[in-house]
């Protein structure tokens, strides 16, 4: 498990929106775009994948979801020789070009055509460039490119969070708009408005488990599958709050109280297993907000079951409110990755009600305006 893994939100990408010369499409014949969630075609000459550009990438692509207690990667990526891309590969959802202008083979000679001419040799500053609904809509694609393998592979190497990034924050995007295309449970969130000053989108299937005064649970159970969002609120008191271990406190605080692993047996309960895994760790902003995101995973008291959670703590300065927000799963023998990626796009939509209503505001004022 890569514990190492840098930050998983778009920060500063660097990426240039780059419009190439002969590729606008009307979007109107657009076909969706297609592919398992989490997969990427990457497509490069054979000499580039099997060097150092294509150890720097799979280094890059094929790190492991951390916290998840079980070997998963971030990507399932497929390559691709360049000949072999053909009108069923390039409805792909998630697109990678590989080009430099030292590979004399014939597969580099293809994967330079699907750029604009000289764009290589014109910015020797830039190394990746992005592209949306090339061939597909709703597609994203980048191209990575330079003078030689050697400087490209150096570039990836020095930033492997960009490539990363840039298609997780875009698989969140994708998963935010899968999830709520289905009816939505509205009364719940404006419920939770109402009673508890923040907005959460929540999904067709989720159902409110539990509401208490400092502590809301959603579930959504299955006979395989069982998907749970928790928000617990407490005071905040001071930047001591955001240490590790105070993180895992707070967690272990709110399950601890309020989820059993038996309902009819108050001592079943639910902690954070910091032994038999240790837990992943990252500071981002929020909505603008500093947050501690963790992820790891969970155990009832008794050992009878677990699962990996994902939860980010935040402070809400202007009711001085400190939330933990969490998504965590039971599902034994299913592969996880989704899961949790499902878990982090609702979490995505959490608003405290001045984040709500700052945005109602601006949606009625872009409406007005149009």
């Amino acid at each position: 498990m890569n514990s190492k893994i840098h930050s998983l939100v778009v920060t500063a990408l660097a990426i240039i929106l780059f419009s190439c010369s002969g590729m606008e499409m009307d979007q109107r014949l657009l076909v969706r775009a297609a592919g398992e969630p989490g997969e990427i075609v990457l497509v490069a000459d054979s000499t580039v994948w099997q060097g150092v550009v294509g150890k720097a990438l799979r280094s890059t692509l094929n790190v492991e979801v951390p916290g998840l207690g079980q070997d998963e990667p971030l990507f399932t990526v497929r390559y691709i020789k360049p000949r072999q891309f053909n009108s069923v590969l390039n409805k792909t959802k998630n697109i990678i070009f590989v080009a430099t202008l030292d590979s004399n083979t014939k597969g580099g000679q293809i994967v330079r055509n699907f750029m604009s001419p000289n764009y290589i040799q014109d910015n020797p500053d830039k190394y990746v460039i992005s592209q949306r609904d090339i061939y597909a809509s709703g597609q994203e694609v980048l191209y990575l490119f330079s003078a030689t393998e050697e400087e490209l592979a150096l570039r990836i190497n020095e930033n492997p969070s960009l490539i990363r990034n840039f298609f997780l924050q875009k698989e969140k995007e994708r998963m935010v708009g899968n999830i709520f295309a289905a009816k939505e449970r509205k009364g719940v969130s404006n419920k939770m408005l109402e009673e508890h000053d923040y907005y959460l989108r929540v999904p067709n299937g989720y159902r409110l488990e539990a509401n208490e005064p400092n502590f809301v649970w959603y579930r959504s159970p299955g006979l395989e599958i069982d998907k749970n969002i928790f928000v617990y609120k407490t005071t905040y008191t001071s930047d001591e709050a955001f240490n590790n271990a105070n993180v895992i406190k707070l967690r272990n605080e709110a399950t601890g109280t309020y989820i059993f692993e038996d309902p009819e047996n108050p001592a079943s309960f639910v902690v954070a297993d910091t032994i038999n895994i240790r837990p992943y760790y990252r500071s981002f902003r929020f909505n603008g907000k500093y947050t501690k995101e963790v992820r790891g995973i969970w155990r009832a008291n008794n050992l009878s079951m677990g699962g990996p959670f994902i939860g980010y703590t935040f402070v809400d300065e202007d009711t001085n409110v400190q939330y933990y927000i969490d998504g965590f799963v039971i599902a034994p023998g299913k592969n996880k990755r989704e899961l949790l990626r499902e878990l982090d796009a609702i979490l995505s939509t959490f608003r405290t009600r001045s984040e709500y209503e700052q945005a109602q505001s601006a949606d009625k004022k872009v409406a007005s305006n149009d």
